[in-house]
């Protein structure tokens, strides 16, 4: 798994480990916070409140360190090999900030992460979104389907692709309920104008980078 401090710096606005924008998602209650993937700790010194319990999973050892000076807890390395490190029906959220995209099962994650999470807990992501204007030009107009070590929807540490739909099957195929899904980083120029017009609508979700999920877990009542 690639996390934000393996990237390289020029990928700020695509993978920024701080990650402002996904602040709101995290649910008020949640008290016991776990952040796949959690870089220096930045979100989670975002989202640190008094009562709040943040755990972290990171493969960089050098920023788990320095996660560990923000997080209570911070295991070091893959979340596979360090699963059974924790602790089983304990978190209230598990975050997983453009992570799911490099792993080569976000399905078997998912399942894993069930055994972790609470009745009731909630799964908070940000996936990139394959239908993104830039990356359809590339594909549709020109032909190209490039990996690039820089970032962007075709990063070449990135494994699975997805898109609005295909991330609300992946939550909904795992027994998860959907809470909230919706594009984050747009862009509004007048390409983006056009293709809204064009399609009277309908493909509005080209204009973001990447789709911010929120999805429940009710064990009682599993959906599938």
């Amino acid at each position: 798994m690639k996390t934000p401090s393996t990237i390289n710096t020029n990928k700020a606005l695509y993978l920024n480990s701080t990650r402002i924008e996904m602040k709101k998602y995290i649910p008020e209650h949640a008290i016991k916070i776990l952040e796949i993937g959690c870089s220096d700790g930045s979100f989670c010194s975002l989202i640190k409140k008094e009562e709040r319990e943040l755990w972290g999973v990171e493969m960089n050892k050098e920023t788990a360190l320095k996660a560990a000076s923000v997080c209570d807890k911070v295991v070091i390395g893959n979340f596979d090999d360090v699963f059974n490190d924790l602790p089983k029906n304990y978190f209230d959220c598990i975050v997983f900030n453009d992570v799911l995209e490099h792993i080569y099962s976000p399905w078997n994650t998912l399942e894993m992460a069930k055994e972790i999470l609470v009745d009731g807990g909630v799964v908070v992501s940000s996936i990139p979104n394959f239908r993104f204007i830039a990356n359809m030009i590339e594909i549709v107009l020109h032909g190209e389907f490039r990996y690039r070590p820089e970032g962007g929807i075709l990063d070449d540490t990135h494994i699975r692709f997805f898109t609005s739909k295909s991330i609300y099957q992946l939550f909904s195929n795992m027994g998860y309920k959907i809470v909230r899904s919706e594009g984050i980083n747009s862009r509004n120029d007048w390409k983006i104008k056009f293709v809204k017009l064009l399609s009277l609508g309908t493909m509005k979700d080209m204009a973001y980078r990447q789709i911010a999920t929120v999805a429940k877990l009710h064990k009682t009542e599993m959906i599938y």
